[in-house]
C-alpha cells in the first residue's frame, strides 16, 4: 500500500521532530496515511552522532564561533559546498532509497539535510513524489535553498524574501507559519487580574537538555512568590544537577526530564523561559504565553529572539538575569504578562500545520495536472 505523505526530519535538537509530528498529526486528522522518518536512521550511527555533537558543542562551547560560521555559510556557491553536498549524499544516501520504497504521494522535510539527498533524487528523476521543505526558524538560511525542491513552506515575515535571495523561486515559496500540534492553540489565555500571587514559571532546555539551566535557576534565588518547573529534556545528569542547584539556592522548583506533553506544561505556566529554537518559540507564542529568551546563541537563535522581542511577545535576558526580569514584568494585576501573551498569539497563525499539509497536497495536484 502506498503512503500519502512521508515526513522526514533530522534529530538535531527536538524542534525538527516536533514540526514533523505536528505535520503528521494534521495530515492524519484528514485520514491521510503518513510515515514519519528520521534521516539519521538511514545513515551510519557515527555520522548522526557526529552531526549532533558538532551542533551542540558549537552552540555551548563556542557560541560566538558558531554564529560566525552560521553567517559565513549563509550563501550559496561557497568553495566548500561541493564537498559538503557530496559527503551528505554519500552518508545519507540510504534515506532516498527508504523514502522511494514507501511510495509516497508527497514528501515533507522539516530539516535542510534531507533536502540535499531527496532533492538530488528529484533532479535525477528517481523520486516521483514532489518535495516540500519546511523552514523551522524565523529566518531562512541559504542551506534551505537546495536544488530539486519543489516548494518551501516558511513562517510569515522576512523568510520568504530571504529564501528567494538565496535562489529559491519566489513563486514556489508559500507562507504557512511553523507547524505545531493543535493542542498548543487550545491553551486558555492568561486573564488580567486573575494571575495568582505565586507566579508559575516554566524553564525549558529543549529536547537535548541544552542551555545554561543552572544559571537560570540560580537567578531566582532572591525572587519571592515564584514556582519553577524545569524541563531538562533527555539529559538525566543535567536534571540531577539542576535539582541540586535549586535546593541549595532555596528556589522552589520541580525538575523533570523529557516532557511528552509540552502543551499541557506550557498551559500551566504564566511565563516561559527558554532557548530561542524555532519550535520552542512557536509553541510558546501559539499557546499565548509571554517568553523570556535566555542567552540566545548568535545565528538563528538571535534572529528568532528578535522575532519575539520586536513583536512585543517577550524579552531577552542573560541567564543570570532571568529571575530579575520576571520580577520586573510582574505587577499587581499581571497586565504586562497578559498583554505580552495576547501579542504572542497575534504573531503566529493557529493552523500552520494544516497549511503545510495543504501546500504538500497542492504539489500533488499540480504534478498530476502536469502529467495529464
Amino acid at each position: 500500500m502506498s503512503t500519502d505523505l512521508v515526513v522526514v526530519y533530522s534529530p538535531v535538537g527536538g524542534g525538527h521532530k516536533s514540526a514533523a509530528l505536528a505535520t503528521a498529526e494534521a495530515a492524519r486528522a484528514r485520514g491521510l496515511r503518513v510515515e514519519v522518518v528520521s534521516a539519521f536512521d538511514h545513515a551510519p550511527r557515527w555520522a548522526g552522532d557526529a552531526y549532533v555533537r558538532a551542533h551542540l558543542t558549537g552552540q555551548s562551547a563556542a557560541p560566538e564561533l558558531y554564529g560566525q560560521m552560521y553567517f559565513a555559510a549563509n550563501r550559496r556557491g561557497d568553495a566548500l559546498e561541493p564537498l559538503r553536498l557530496g559527503l551528505d549524499n554519500l552518508v545519507f544516501g540510504g534515506l532516498a532509497d527508504h523514502v522511494r520504497a514507501l511510495a509516497p504521494r508527497a514528501v515533507v522535510a522539516t530539516h535542510h539535510l534531507p533536502l540535499v539527498v531527496l532533492g538530488r533524487s528529484r533532479r535525477k528523476g528517481t523520486l516521483d513524489a514532489p518535495l516540500l521543505g519546511v523552514v523551522t526558524d524565523y529566518t531562512a538560511h541559504a542551506c534551505w535553498a537546495e536544488r530539486g525542491v519543489d516548494a518551501w513552506a516558511v513562517p510569515f515575515g522576512g523568510a520568504r524574501a530571504e529564501l528567494a535571495g538565496h535562489g529559491a523561486p519566489l513563486a514556489r515559496i508559500v507562507e504557512t507559519g511553523i507547524p505545531v500540534r493543535a493542542s498548543f492553540a487550545r491553551t486558555p489565555s492568561l486573564l488580567a487580574g486573575a494571575l495568582p500571587r505565586v507566579l508559575r514559571v516554566l524553564v525549558t532546555s529543549g529536547g537535548f537538555g541544552h542551555g545554561p539551566m543552572t544559571r537560570i535557576v540560580r537567578s531566582f534565588a532572591s525572587v519571592p512568590n515564584v514556582e519553577l518547573v524545569v524541563v531538562c529534556g533527555a539529559a538525566e545528569k543535567l536534571a540531577a544537577r539542576v535539582a541540586r542547584e535549586a535546593d541549595e539556592a532555596g528556589v522552589p522548583a520541580r525538575v523533570i526530564g523529557f516532557e511528552k506533553d509540552m502543551a499541557a506544561r506550557i498551559a500551566e505556566a504564566h511565563v516561559v523561559v527558554g532557548k530561542a529554537g524555532g519550535l520552542t518559540v512557536t509553541e510558546t507564542l501559539t499557546a499565548g504565553r509571554p517568553m523570556i529568551v535566555a542567552s540566545a546563541v548568535p545565528g538563528n537563535e538571535k534572529l528568532n529572539e528578535a522575532f519575539v522581542v520586536d513583536g512585543g511577545a517577550g524579552i531577552a535576558a542573560d541567564a543570570d538575569d532571568v529571575g530579575a526580569a520576571v520580577e520586573r514584568l510582574r505587577d499587581g494585576t499581571g497586565a504586562s504578562l497578559v498583554a505580552m501573551g495576547e501579542r504572542a498569539r497575534q504573531l503566529v497563525p493557529r493552523h500552520a500545520a494544516d497549511a503545510v499539509v495543504d501546500a504538500a497536497l497542492g504539489l500533488v495536484r499540480r504534478s498530476r495536472l502536469a502529467a495529464a
